[in-house]
């Protein structure tokens, strides 16, 4: 025991001075250990798909705008807009990281949905493929990255915004 100020004071009671550090670091976790953040990204692009192959039609406003519902928030999302967001921002990650996923099959699906063309078989399946790839990469992202991956993409809309 120690003595401190004429208070006698077992050493492992004596007060901490150091500021509380948490040690707990989720941005550090990769995504694969976080599946319901990568559903979130890929179920409402699988079931675009989903609906396109097994009822050969899209969801559509009156005007035609091709549209899907999320599952998780329920709101209804212009298609071609949420598939070139997903495009655009892996287009980002491929330049950071080097690494070629092939995005090709997904933007081309995008673009006939926005000007109402019709979708083939073997393009789903080229988009399905596509998707693989992008799991891929993403169960290898922690969750930071993916959190920069995405306000990177965010700052990069705006600009584009403010230069139109």
């Amino acid at each position: 025991m120690e003595q401190e100020e004429g208070i006698v004071m077992a050493a492992n009671k004596k007060p901490r001075h150091k500021p509380h550090q948490a040690r707990w670091n989720g941005d550090g976790i990769k995504l694969k250990a976080q599946p319901w953040k990568m559903a979130a990204v890929f179920n409402p692009l699988e079931a675009i798909l989903d609906q396109l192959e097994q009822q050969g039609t899209i969801d559509a406003t009156p005007s035609g705008v091709a549209i899907f519902k999320d599952a998780i928030d329920g709101h209804w999302y212009d298609s071609s807009v949420a598939l070139m967001g997903v495009v655009d921002a892996y287009e980002i990650h491929e330049r950071r990281t080097g690494r070629t996923i092939d995005l090709a099959a997904l933007a081309k699906l995008a673009n006939k949905l926005k000007y109402d063309m019709p979708i083939f078989s073997d393009e789903t399946r080229a988009c399905r493929a596509c998707l693989l790839r992008m799991k891929a990469e993403t169960v290898q992202m922690t969750a930071g990255y993916a959190k920069q991956l995405i306000m990177d993409f965010q700052l990069m809309e705006e600009l584009q915004k403010v230069a139109a």
